[in-house]
């Protein structure tokens, strides 16, 4: 994949977490959250690592995320 920003080769991989992977608009300032109808989950793989693939750029230090197909 291409990426977006400055044209060169993306490199496949996967985000992974010990917790599940969650994009909120809100500041996470707390250890405890309680999931909101708006988040946006984006982990994968219940019973396993929780996980979402993603692309990352090194030349300009970006990392991609379709959420397409979660």
């Amino acid at each position: 994949m291409k990426c977006p920003y400055c044209g060169d080769e993306m490199l496949r991989g996967y985000l992974m977490s010990s917790r599940d992977i969650t994009f909120a608009v809100d500041n996470p300032t707390k250890v405890f959250r309680i999931k909101k109808s708006d988040d946006l989950e984006l982990s994968k793989g219940s019973g396993g690592i929780p996980h979402c693939e993603a692309y990352r750029c090194s030349s300009c230090k970006k990392i991609l995320i379709d959420y397409a197909n979660r």
